[in-house]
């Protein structure tokens, strides 16, 4: 019987032994990469219906996130329907701005900014029923009022021409935001008008979502907000209008705005006080 307890105690230690190993290794991983602590917060929070979208290529962190699902890299999203939440996670808040480009306005899931939840279904952002960047020249238009470069922007190729330098022509492209790449609208402000883009047969849509931004070429210390001045006419409603601005900081704001499902059409005013080096560039996507 002795024996048998001895033998049960060396059990016993071994095993704490061996927990306190792997605690010692586990709190190693996490400094060398401290998303091991925020996917293990969200393992506890998500669920089936679910899911972990890891940015950069973390095969480890996918797996971490079991049973919820999860993947790496940034896979085109238009329909997620059966998703209740998504959340993304980047190695720094700045390698999340794709997902703000899609999703607009999303919740902290950490302190750092590492991690955000959207609220796929409550919020109504499943499906992608109109994206602006794919419709340069058909459904969106542009010109320049007011000002030296007063005049129509028209489709040239793939681009707005508007009057002007070359700075002054609108394109989808993709632009770096504190180093992170997101396709968006260049819209480069006037100091003496405005930039006025039309949005036409918009579909019914829950929600108005985005990302608002000065890309790294366009970005210094003191430079100028930037403002969006909305304006949505929907069929049988009264008109909705909201200002969204990308203020003087590096990386994009989201944003997103909820709709009454209704066709109808919008118009975005672009303006600055100073237009300097202001690389103003947004997404503009209409959800249900």
């Amino acid at each position: 019987m002795r024996s048998l307890a001895r033998d049960a105690v060396g059990v016993l230690v071994g095993a704490l032994a061996l927990g306190g190993a792997f605690w010692i290794l586990e709190r190693a991983r996490e400094k060398s990469d401290p998303r091991r602590a925020v996917v293990r917060m969200i393992r506890r929070d998500a669920g089936a219906h679910d899911l972990v979208v890891v940015t950069d290529e973390a095969p480890e962190l996918v797996a971490m996130a079991a049973p919820v699902p999860a993947l790496w890299g940034l896979p085109q999203m238009d329909d997620l329907h059966g998703v209740r939440r998504l959340y993304g996670v980047a190695p720094q808040a700045p390698g999340l701005a794709p997902l703000l480009g899609r999703f607009g306005l999303g919740a902290p899931v950490d302190r750092e900014g590492r991690a955000v939840r959207w609220d796929v279904m409550e919020h109504h952002l499943a499906r992608v029923v109109f994206d602006a960047s794919n419709e340069l020249g058909t459904r969106v238009t542009a010109e320049r009022v007011g000002g030296a470069d007063n005049g129509p922007c028209p489709l040239e190729g793939a681009v707005l021409g508007c009057h002007g330098p070359e700075w002054n022509r609108v394109r989808a492209e993709p632009h770096r935001f504190d180093g992170a790449e997101l396709r968006c609208i260049y819209a480069h402000p006037q100091s003496d008008g405005a930039l006025t883009f039309r949005f036409t047969d918009l579909p019914p849509a829950r929600a108005l979502v985005g990302a608002v931004g000065i890309d790294d070429a366009g970005w210094f210390p003191t430079g100028a907000v930037v403002t969006a001045h909305l304006a949505m006419r929907l069929a049988g409603q009264p008109e909705i209008t909201r200002d969204v601005r990308a203020v003087n900081r590096k990386g994009v704001v989201g944003y997103r705005f909820e709709l009454p499902h209704a066709r109808g059409e919008a118009t975005m005013t672009v303006t600055t006080p100073d237009a300097g080096a202001r690389q103003f560039c947004f997404t503009f996507v209409l959800t249900e």
